[in-house]
């Protein structure tokens, strides 16, 4: 077998949904062996939300958790929480994302497992965080994302725009889950212990904004939209419509590039005009780039870009986008089994070449394997089945 990063780690995944399933995804996909706890009910409904036609399974979980395992108990019976206790005592990484207070009332906070394992690391990913006036509180990455003071503004206004990518729950969330677990196990080869990690997705999210938090906190204002080089105050740095009523983004900013264009595309006269922040110059070179690019189509546009290396490329869909890294034979992909379909997810960041195929687990389908491996008879596995403590599809 093919030694990963994170082989021979064993992680307890009890989150849902989005942000702790996809981070636990990218851990599994570094060789982790990721078992995912599921409740003896509905289980992680994820797997029922926007599902897609070959599996009928829920796209988030799809995307979110090939190669785990599933093992389903009922943690509000003592025995389905001494199971998890035992689990816990074998594990080197535990992940929730119950409102904060819940498994502290359950017997299964970080201070009662680290007294069963020391060596564990523990997060808890939350919205807003286990203290402070909105730890209480319910959200979803909207919420978070303008708690944090990153949803995207419009030009014109400056009123907020709904975001079309979930930058909260994968960026705040799962990359910073992620990030948080990876540098606790590597203090904990220095250590030998594990550590308590309160992850917040909301003060995460904030981390993505540090040219503006740098300003705020010397007393300065953040740039209005449409005002700064990189928020479309200049003219070498944003969107352009081409022929065929699609987009090019550019971002000639460096002199070398925005020199190399005016000479390619024919406007050299455009390097004439000094000072282009100014707003009323911004202007004049903004209506002439904009006539420029009107004149050929976005493919025409993309093309030129790559020749001639001028930072100018496409404003692409996500489709788009995937079939471009399969022409490039981008190592993107992984290839998932189930309900007897193959279907294709990304891999997650930092998955290696081995992260190949995966399948997705049922509900509770590894219920039996896994304690069986955690030391437990048969015998003591059948009496929680009939008690209602464990499941299996």
């Amino acid at each position: 077998m093919t030694q990963r990063a994170l082989s021979g780690v064993r992680v307890l995944d009890l989150t849902r949904l989005l942000p702790g399933p996809y981070a636990m995804h990218m851990l599994q996909g570094m060789g982790a062996d990721v078992i995912k706890i599921e409740d003896t009910g509905a289980g992680d409904y994820a797997r029922f939300l926007r599902p897609l036609p070959a599996t009928g399974m829920g796209t988030a979980f799809t995307a979110s958790n090939p190669g785990k395992r599933s093992l389903a108990v009922n943690l509000k019976e003592e025995a389905g929480r001494q199971v998890l206790r035992e689990l816990a005592a074998q594990a080197d990484v535990l992940t929730e994302s119950f409102r904060p207070g819940v498994m502290e009332r359950l017997g299964l906070s970080y201070e009662a497992l680290k007294a069963i394992n020391p060596r564990l690391v523990y997060c808890s990913l939350t919205g807003y965080g286990q203290n402070g006036p909105l730890a209480h509180l319910g959200g979803h990455d909207l919420n978070y994302q303008g708690y944090a003071g990153v949803l995207p503004r419009n030009t014109e206004d400056g009123r907020a725009s709904m975001p079309q990518t979930l930058t909260s729950d994968l960026a705040g969330g799962s990359y910073s889950c992620v990030l948080a677990i990876m540098a606790a196990l590597l203090e904990r080869q220095a250590t030998g212990l594990g550590r308590y990690i309160d992850q917040s997705i909301m003060d995460s999210t904030l981390m993505f904004a540090p040219l503006d938090a740098a300003q705020v906190a010397q007393g300065c204002v953040p740039p209005a939209p449409g005002t700064d080089r990189l928020n479309g105050g200049h003219p070498c740095y944003g969107l352009y419509d081409t022929s065929d009523g699609r987009q090019v983004t550019f971002a000639a900013l460096e002199e070398k590039f925005w020199v190399s264009f005016c000479q390619k595309a024919g406007c050299e006269q455009l390097l004439e005009e000094d000072d282009l922040m100014d707003p009323a110059v911004a202007t004049r070179v903004r209506a002439a780039l904009s006539d420029i690019f009107a004149s050929r189509t976005q493919a025409e546009w993309v093309a030129l870009g790559e020749v001639w290396d001028v930072c100018l490329g496409p404003v692409w869909s996500a489709a788009e986008a995937l079939a471009s890294a399969d022409q490039r034979n981008a190592p993107v992909w992984r290839t998932v089994a189930a309900e007897g379909e193959a279907v294709r997810v990304l891999r997650g960041g930092g998955a290696d070449g081995a992260c190949t195929e995966a399948a997705l687990p049922l509900q509770g389908q590894h219920t039996r394997e896994i304690l069986g491996e955690h030391g437990w008879s048969q015998g003591a596995i059948e009496a929680l089945f009939e008690k209602g403590v464990l499941s299996e599809s």
